[in-house]
């Protein structure tokens, strides 16, 4: 049987819990908000967002998984270029997503819930740690307010919403945290813990030797140290050793992305491991890639600069002075490495906020964060990976880095016995804050930059782009309207349209009434003719293009019809508000009769349009598709402009019309701004569009033997106008 506490007991446990709540009542609303925030964010924000259709690495952890449902284990029947416990933590959580039904939209939904939440568990822990940690470098406000940083940082929600940073993140600070405790054994279990699930928290381990006195102290943290990491690795060397090697191997061997030592090697890619197929045997695993760096010279610059910093006479038991440590070793190890991604900003985070819970900590926060949404999704999804723009990350990151380092060297060596050291306590912060404003004022062109390439990367993609250029060729200003079938087509063409026309979107029939487009049609063609374009490569459009461009055939007349790229690019006119009637008759083949015309004018002057509207009727359904012609000739009969297509625009093939159904057909002629003045002859006919042979007709009831078309109307062309004078 249970013992009982005594009544007195539970009074003080409950006392101590009261203070203790209202001790810390500031910092746990901080934890509140952001478990709740954290808790709902998979629920309703998706890896990636509208970038891309997921993160980068979370297709790699869920391959894990579903490797996992064949029977399929990392380090038992694969490498990979983790640590063991990272990949196999992942096939857990993958196994407990799947005993929910999958969500038939996206099968990944719960594998991101799961995911999310556990990473969201050791953030909430790192919030925690960072707290504690803030406790002992200042006062309690101190600390709520350098928490409130962390859980309201956009560097750590983004972390944990694509990547599994937190996690390895939680044991690097829960190692420093028990190293300021001096619980050395705590400290060395934590890093053993996080080394296996990333390299990183390895970075507590100087700290907390420089803090121990004692040999024993030493060596009983190293011996805690390898006991923790032998114990999670052992068994998969004892199954496998071969894949551990290729683990160190593969990682030894990387190549350099997406760092400053990558521009020196020319490399402007991201980092890349080798496909899962591959990792199934260790055959694949080459040598070193070839550099042109001299990495041993810069390994050996590194380590004695490191040694040198090491070595300072300091008081490595102020709290202070650890943290200091620790922000140098994390940034000095960011600026060594041969590689760089964005989610390794999460390690250096929290040193900087723990250290500068300020003005000057928010500024640095804000560019980091500027500089890894620059990274990933805009550099290599929007921009395509363009150099310069990666060029102008990789180098302000860096300079940022070194910003950090001076800053933390600062606090490092202040009030140091060594007066070269004191002196450059002194100096680096101004070092650190001319790079810091230097890489923020340089976001402004990169920024113009970012938006003029990915306008043109976009240009460039777009399978409807040769459609601009054929209305730049086929325009004689800047002001022609060019109107665009479909709005996802406009925002594609819009940037770009608008710098050669006036671009216009044609009003989408399920949301504008008959009479509202008709009104938005006479609006735009009583300035002339205009340029309409429809996309015929999206299947999902197609359609509703098709439909508008056969409105527009009814309603105005069709000039010219030509693809450029996957675009369908037509000219329209309108009629004029006072059209001349033409009575004339004729039938064709004895199928189809002419009843009437309307012209827009019969005085007309180079380069204007003129649009011919024509009735016909459907003695009887027609034989065979027949194409209109309507010509322009000049005195000496030679053809100077004309228009042949299908009727209705190509809409109403001849073969489809109805005994007796009238069709109302309308064709535009842009005359060539340098015809001549004079008179000239408008003539209409059919031809087959199958062998191209001339339709006979009857006039007046008697057969015309004229195969050139009939007569529809004269035509007199008067000389261009004058331009008028500009007043004086």
């Amino acid at each position: 049987m249970a013992a009982r506490v005594p009544a007195s007991s539970k009074a003080r446990l409950r006392a101590r819990v009261t203070r203790n709540i209202a001790r810390h009542q500031h910092f746990l609303l901080v934890l509140l908000v952001f478990l709740a925030f954290r808790l709902l964010m998979p629920f309703v924000f998706r890896s990636g967002s509208y970038f891309v259709e997921q993160a980068p690495d979370i297709g790699d952890y869920l391959r894990w998984g579903t490797l996992s449902d064949s029977g399929f284990y990392p380090y038992l029947d694969y490498w990979s270029e983790y640590p063991p416990l990272f990949p196999w933590s992942m096939v857990v959580l993958y196994r407990i997503s799947t005993l929910l039904p999958a969500w038939p939209f996206d099968q990944r939904l719960w594998f991101a819930i799961v995911t999310q939440t556990a990473t969201m568990l050791f953030d909430a822990g790192s919030l925690v740690m960072v707290y504690a940690i803030a406790q002992r470098l200042g006062s309690r406000a101190r600390a709520v307010r350098t928490a409130a940083l962390f859980a309201g940082a956009f560097i750590t929600a983004y972390a944990a919403s694509s990547w599994y940073e937190p996690v390895p993140l939680f044991f690097l600070l829960a190692a420093l945290y028990l190293a300021l405790r001096d619980r050395y054994v705590g400290s060395a279990a934590a890093a053993g813990v996080g080394i296996m699930l990333k390299i990183f928290p390895i970075v507590v381990v100087p700290i907390a030797l420089r803090r121990m006195t004692t040999l024993r102290q030493v060596a009983g943290y190293l011996l805690a140290l390898a006991v923790t990491s032998g114990a999670i690795l052992l068994p998969f060397l004892l199954a496998r050793a071969d894949f551990v090697l290729a683990f160190v191997q593969s990682t030894l061997n990387r190549p350099t992305w997406l760092s400053i030592w990558a521009l020196f090697d020319g490399n402007y890619l991201y980092g890349v491991a080798e496909p899962i197929i591959e990792r199934f045997t260790t055959e694949n695993i080459g040598a070193p890639p070839n550099s042109t760096l001299p990495w041993p010279l810069i390994h050996a610059g590194f380590l004695v600069l490191y040694l040198v910093i090491y070595t300072r006479r300091v008081d490595w038991r102020e709290p202070v002075k650890s943290i200091a440590l620790g922000g140098l070793t994390v940034n000095l190890f960011l600026l060594w490495s041969k590689g760089f991604s964005g989610q390794f900003i999460s390690y250096a985070f929290p040193f900087l906020i723990l250290l500068m819970p300020d003005l000057r900590g928010v500024v640095y926060t804000l560019l980091l964060s500027v500089l890894w949404v620059a990274e990933w999704p805009i550099a290599f999804n929007m921009l395509d990976g363009q150099n310069g723009f990666i060029v102008w990350i990789v180098i302000v990151r860096t300079a940022v880095l070194v910003a950090l380092c001076l800053d933390y060297a600062a606090r490092l060596f202040s009030a140091t016995a060594e007066t070269r050291l004191a002196g450059f306590a002194q100096a680096a912060p101004r070092l650190a804050s001319t790079l810091l404003v230097a890489g923020w004022i340089s976001v402004i062109p990169a920024g113009v930059l970012a938006v003029h390439t990915y306008t043109e990367t976009r240009l460039a993609a777009d399978s409807a782009a040769p459609v601009l250029e054929a209305i730049r060729s086929g325009s004689t200003s800047n002001s022609d309207i060019i109107a665009i079938a479909q709005p996802r087509l406009f925002r594609r063409l819009y940037p770009h349209a608008r710098l050669i026309g006036e671009p216009t979107l044609l009003p989408v029939f399920r949301h504008t009434p008959e009479e509202a487009r008709l009104a938005w049609l006479n609006e735009i063609a009583a300035r002339g003719p205009f340029w309409f374009i429809a996309d015929e490569s999206d299947p999902e459009t197609l359609e509703e293009n098709r439909r508008a461009e056969k409105w527009l055939s009814e309603n105005a007349c069709k000039i010219v019809t030509t693809l450029a790229g996957t675009a369908r690019l037509s000219r329209f006119m309108g009629m004029s508000d006072a059209p001349v009637e033409v009575a004339v008759e004729a039938t064709f083949a004895d199928e189809i009769e002419l009843s009437g015309a309307r012209l827009s004018s019969r005085s007309l002057h180079p380069g204007d349009g003129l649009c011919v509207e024509i009735s016909w009727q459907a003695i009887e359904t027609p034989s065979s598709d027949y194409t209109v012609f309507v010509h322009l000739i000049d005195a000496q009969g030679r053809l100077v402009a004309q228009n042949d297509q299908q009727p209705v625009g190509e809409f109403a093939a001849t073969s489809g019309w109805a005994t007796g159904s009238t069709i109302v057909d309308r064709h535009g002629i842009l005359l060539p701004a340098d015809l001549s003045p004079g008179e000239y002859v408008l003539r209409v006919g059919l031809y087959r569009s199958d062998d191209l042979s001339p339709v006979p007709f009857m006039q007046n009831g008697a057969p015309s033997p004229d195969t050139s078309g009939m007569t529809l109307a004269p035509i007199t062309l008067a000389s261009t106008l004058p331009a008028p004078e500009r007043p004086q």
